[in-house]
């Protein structure tokens, strides 16, 4: 079996479980027996406590806790089969999901990296920006910047993804983030290609 395996920085990473069981009273919980409600509570607290806002109220950690709340309800569904970290670098920053996950290789390489990538997204506003980047684990690969509408109300969304090929272990690795308030993703640039540098995919049979 392969896997993924990332070193993320904790004070900048919130990782949602990718595993969650629901339950006969329509709980879900998690494999350590968490429920969604306690996750959210308990890291938002731990979040809180690690800040270097040293005071801080009741409801600010209740506010943040119902916001990952609806994170781990939102987006493990969207990209499933996925990892999803949160980038949240303060404790009133707004979430933003990044998913990574890995598929089977198949087809001439640079096509399936630009289309893993979308760099040749017929629905951009623009030409997307297409370059080249190699990550210190996986070597080299894509890195797309678009800018694109969600829906038919022309809401304009910032995309920005990765994608790398893994000729020993057969697969390909994608990165995936994007936002409509394009600030966000933006001010999140710097630390997600720090990240692309510390994921790692591994098979049993290392």
């Amino acid at each position: 079996m392969t896997w993924l395996d990332i070193d993320y920085d904790p004070d900048l990473w919130v990782e949602i479980p990718s595993q969650w069981t629901i339950s006969a009273g329509d709980e879900w919980y998690g494999s350590d027996n968490r429920t969604q409600e306690e996750w959210a509570d308990e890291i938002a607290e731990f979040c809180w406590e690690e800040s270097s806002e040293k005071k801080y109220t009741a409801s600010e950690v209740e506010l943040l806790s119902q916001t990952l709340l609806e994170c781990v309800r939102r987006y493990p569904p969207m990209y499933p089969r996925s990892e999803v970290l949160l980038y949240l670098p303060t404790p009133k920053a707004v979430p933003l999901p990044v998913w990574i996950a890995h598929v089977p290789a198949e087809g001439d390489r640079e096509l399936t990296l630009r289309e893993l990538t979308l760099a040749d997204d017929p629905a951009a506003i623009e030409p997307p920006i297409v370059e080249k980047w190699t990550a210190e684990e996986l070597g080299e690969g894509l890195r797309v910047l678009r800018y694109h509408a969600l829906d038919q109300h022309q809401e304009l969304v910032v995309g920005l993804r990765y994608a790398w090929r893994s000729e020993v272990n057969n697969r390909d690795v994608v990165l995936i983030t994007g936002s409509p308030a394009p600030g966000q993703v933006m001010s999140a640039v710097d630390a997600i290609a720090d990240l692309t540098h510390v994921i790692q995919l591994h098979n049993d049979e290392d």
